[in-house]
């Protein structure tokens, strides 16, 4: 665990190390359509997920009550 958490401090380190070198880097411009298509996917996939988790739940309930004849 203690070589798990030197790893990740040492490459924080070098993080913050690399954002101190462009600090005076220009911001780039807005990308508006990036932006709302990340919003569409990322939107449309969370409902299809939880779709799928409650379709599933009530297809696992049904069988089980189901199956038996």
């Amino acid at each position: 665990m203690t070589r798990l958490i030197t790893f990740f401090v040492s490459l924080f380190l070098v993080g913050m190390a690399y954002a101190v070198e462009i600090h005076d880097a220009p911001t780039p411009e807005d990308n508006y359509v990036g932006i709302i298509i990340f919003l569409v996917l990322m939107a449309g996939s969370s409902v299809w997920f939880f779709w799928h988790i409650m379709r599933k739940g009530k297809q696992d309930k049904q069988d089980k009550h189901g199956s038996i004849k």
